[in-house]
């Protein structure tokens, strides 16, 4: 064993030997705080998933950002159904907020 391996604790041990692992990643992890996907963490995340395949392991992985995603899809779609009188308020209320802001 290698003195990188010797002070790592119990759990880290089990899981080297583990042949299948499940990975839960939630909306914080897959998507950025604009609700879109996260591609440079998702990336990363492949990228690990597809090493510990090429060594045996099967890997199981879960998210709940779809919830986040989902809201996102939800409020454009949300917008496609309003009438255009709703959508100039919507503008104007938004233009507002940013001359207060500034």
């Amino acid at each position: 064993m290698s003195s990188s391996t010797e002070s790592e604790p119990p759990s880290r041990a089990v899981l080297r030997q583990a042949r299948r692992v499940l990975i839960k990643a939630g909306t914080s992890v897959v998507a950025n705080s604009d609700g879109r996907p996260s591609l440079t963490r998702l990336g990363a995340i492949i990228e690990q998933i597809a090493e510990l395949n090429r060594s045996g392991v099967e890997v199981i992985f879960v998210s709940s950002g779809a919830v986040g995603m989902g809201k996102r899809v939800l409020r454009k779609q949300g917008r496609l159904n309003m009438s255009f009188m709703d959508l100039q308020n919507e503008a104007q209320t938004s233009e507002r907020f940013q001359d207060v802001s500034l």
